[in-house]
């Protein structure tokens, strides 16, 4: 079976890497949110997170807040889990083999652990002691294997707390199945491209070192490291589509550094993947000339960035969902527009230079058209406009579009 599963293309499969037989843990560079824009958002329950995937925008803006200088990688291969311990900031968190975020442990401090600064499941604090977490949430469970651990279980999660002199001294939420259900289909639309062993075998070791597998009549081809039974480390993947992959994988996903070609689509990109999708930093270059230099969310141009058409258009500022959205400079063949953008349009205050440089207009735009009082600015001059709609009103009559 070809096991290459990747978005908008014709192979579209689910598939869970299998048992494996190995551990490792070591420090890494993590890429999965350095280079995004993260949303304003308030500070909310740990709850909240279960069961959204690693590279959902939720997930992305509560790990930019954990910090990662001290922050170790493991694979565990028989739990078919992804963890990531953040010394520092006092969390673990851990990913099922699809990667939606199944469990977070909080650490009040420790050896080995800061203490965990941000909010508490159920507006708990530290120090609490059992009979004031009951006085606020209601009764916990007993554990009769460890009379120092209490649980709390909803329909949606299961809260374990271990108690130390009397006080919480860890907190674990765990995801149900319900919970992980419910987020199962936005997770899944989270991977890109992956490669998972059930190929033909060509040669070397593909279980822990460096091999070859192929997928279908020569559909697809891949040779470089592996571990864990899956594409792990440095590699190069190609496929009879006219798609050429060389970087770093992880899991069996394109995942870290990497360089993509496409002939079919007609575009190259080198830069960050996270799960097979273009995300972090990187740069697009179409045949048509067109491109982008920027940052990246799950395969859309999402944070600051450069984007060109040719030579005649130039933009740079704020990208949101593939669109120009926020703050930005637009050079066209007409001119220049400096401001705030919604959509690929001007929308809110602006100031619109012509070519020459002679003419300069400032005031309010609505979806790309001028909206309520402007000032014109003409060889010298200084003149005062209103529009409606994009249309200029004198003395109460409509003088036709400006």
């Amino acid at each position: 079976m070809f096991i290459v599963k990747m978005v908008r293309a014709a192979e579209n499969q689910i598939h869970l890497y299998p048992n494996l037989v190995m551990k490792i843990k070591y420090r890494v560079l993590l890429l999965v949110a350095s280079f995004v824009v993260l949303s304003n958002v308030t500070a909310q329950s740990p709850l909240t997170y279960l069961g959204k995937g690693l590279n959902s925008l939720e997930v992305v803006n509560y790990t930019s807040k954990l910090e990662r200088n001290e922050t170790i990688e493991s694979f565990l291969p028989f739990q078919k889990t992804y963890k990531l311990d953040y010394l520092s900031s006092g969390a673990t968190l851990e990913y099922n083999s699809d990667m939606g975020l199944y469990r977070i442990s909080m650490y009040d401090s420790g050896y080995t652990y800061n203490q965990y600064a941000l909010e508490l499941p159920y507006g708990l604090s530290w120090g609490m002691t059992e009979s004031q977490i009951e006085a606020k949430i209601g009764n916990l469970e007993e554990n009769r294997e460890n009379p120092f651990k209490k649980l709390y279980t909803t329909d949606n999660d299961i809260t374990e707390f271990y108690f130390l002199d009397g006080q919480i001294s860890v907190i674990k939420v765990t995801a149900t199945t319900q919970k992980l259900k419910e987020h199962y289909i936005s997770v899944y639309r989270g991977w890109g491209v992956r490669l998972l062993p059930d190929g033909q075998y060509v040669s070397g070791d593909v279980v822990s070192g460096n091999g070859i597998m192929k997928w279908g009549k020569d559909i697809a081809i891949y040779e470089g490291e592996w571990s864990y039974g899956l594409p792990h480390g440095k590699g190069e993947y190609i496929d009879s589509f006219g798609n050429k992959y060389s970087g770093e994988f992880k899991l069996g996903f394109f995942w870290g550094e990497g360089a993509y070609y496409s002939k079919t689509k007609g575009y190259s990109y080198t830069g960050n993947y996270v799960m097979g999708k273009r995300h972090g930093k990187g740069k697009v270059t179409y045949v048509n000339k067109s491109g982008y230099d920027g940052g990246w969310f799950q395969d859309l141009m999402q944070g600051k960035g450069v984007y060109v058409m040719g030579t005649s258009y130039y933009y740079e500022g704020e990208m949101v969902n593939n669109n120009f959205n926020g703050k930005g400079y637009l050079k066209t063949p007409d001119g220049s527009i400096t401001g705030s953008f919604k959509d690929g349009k001007p929308h809110g205050y602006c100031e619109q230079v012509s070519e020459d440089k002679t003419q300069a207009m400032k005031g309010n735009w609505v979806n790309g058209r001028k909206e309520g009082s402007f000032t014109l600015y003409a060889f010298g001059t200084e003149k005062k406009m209103y529009f409606e709609n994009d249309i200029e009103i004198i003395e109460g009559l409509e003088k036709g579009k400006n």
